[in-house]
């Protein structure tokens, strides 16, 4: 009766124990197993996972390249940028449309978002993203013919509200920024300026009349010429 007694006892200690999700040396000590560590949410808008390496330290510029709402992606990673920890590093792909309305509040009225990308740099040990700010800038290169030199880069932290990125530079073409933190980016560009073709002539409207006029006016002045030297003939 004792042992039955112990036995329901044992059992009922063992389930709440995995109830608890400890284990037996654990509750014992008082302390819980700690969780398998997992990947920190993405930034709002940029869901879409398009590239996924693993990066170790190296005395090199380490170059990636993803492709990005049809947009191609250069990531260069310089030495030391992320210390002596292997990271992975996981390039996202926003929806475009999502971010449309952060626009308004930054005074891009008219602007349409035509690329973006979001960049993720996560602790392989761990799974979270790395703490602080990345030891030396990772540059970011945005090619895509959405972009022009009147474009500007948005920049959309992990915390906080969206911001134009004013060390970014945007040509016809594409759009380079370097960051030191895990952004989210997009690149918007003026309605008026999308569809300008780099080398177009300019449009001219209206008729160039000058030559005509010119060559009216000389008619004019050499019937003049025939009429005085009519009379003349006839005084």
């Amino acid at each position: 009766m004792r042992a039955v007694v112990r036995g329901v006892a044992v059992s009922t200690v063992a389930g709440l124990v995995a109830v608890l999700g400890m284990t037996p040396a654990a509750w014992a000590s008082g302390s819980p197993t700690p969780s398998s560590p997992s990947a920190p949410a993405p930034i709002a808008g940029f869901q879409t996972t398009v590239l996924s390496q693993s990066v170790a330290p190296s005395s090199k510029t380490q170059t990636f390249h993803a492709t990005s709402n049809v947009s191609n992606v250069t990531i260069s990673v310089p030495p030391g940028a992320f210390g002596n920890v292997v990271v992975q590093l996981v390039v996202t792909e926003p929806t475009l449309s999502s971010l449309t309305s952060s626009l308004a509040s930054l005074g891009l009225f008219g602007d349409t978002v035509g690329a973006g990308v979001g960049v993720e740099v996560l602790d392989s040990a761990t799974g979270q993203a790395l703490s602080g700010t990345f030891a030396s800038g990772v540059t970011v290169t945005i090619q895509s013919s959405s972009i022009t030199s009147k474009s500007k880069v948005i920049e959309y932290p992990v915390v906080g509200n969206p911001y134009i990125v004013n060390n970014a530079t945007a040509t016809n073409g594409q759009a380079v920024i370097t960051v030191t933190s895990d952004p989210g980016l997009a690149v918007a560009t003026p309605a008026s300026s999308s569809s300008v073709v780099p080398g177009a002539t300019s449009p001219v409207t209206g008729k160039n009349f000058l030559p005509e006029a010119a060559g009216a006016g000389l008619l004019l002045v050499f019937g003049g010429s025939l009429m005085v030297a009519s009379r003349r003939r006839q005084a």
